[in-house]
């Protein structure tokens, strides 16, 4: 069995962490879209939350009140989170092109080095068929 070159190695490599970044790409995506979600249900919440105009009484201006309070802190958190989410999104995709650039650039190296190799067992096999015809001609006639 042939060897792998070490630019079929890393390409290799390469394309593992390609896989590895792209899986974390869809857990953030998955866990963003799920915390957007999460944010406008809140915010639908909220909204229904509001101290609706006319009688009410004090207990319940302060229970509606409290939930009010309630509701915001954890959208606050939400949007906190989906900041936080979005910029590990943002960063993940660059660094995940950087690693696919990076592979195409290996692949690259891989094939111009493979064409070199090639190159060189074309040239020794026609240089061992000139070699063979001299021989022959010494010898056959």
């Amino acid at each position: 069995m042939k060897q792998k070159s070490i630019y079929e190695r890393y390409t290799l490599k390469q394309k593992i962490d390609i896989s590895k970044r792209a899986e974390t790409m869809r857990t953030l995506n998955s866990e963003l879209k799920k915390s957007q979600e999460l944010a406008k249900q809140l915010f639908e919440i909220a909204k229904q939350t509001e101290i609706k105009p006319g009688e009410t009484n004090a207990m319940s201006l302060r229970s509606s009140s409290w939930y009010s309070t309630i509701i915001q802190e954890q959208l606050e958190t939400t949007e906190n989170r989906n900041k936080f989410l979005q910029q590990e999104v943002d960063d993940n995709r660059k660094i995940l092109a950087k690693a696919v650039h990076r592979k195409n650039k290996s692949e690259e190296a891989w094939h111009r080095y493979e064409a070199v190799e090639q190159a060189h067992k074309e040239d020794k096999f026609e240089q061992d068929l000139l070699g063979r015809k001299r021989n022959i001609s010494k010898f056959g006639n």
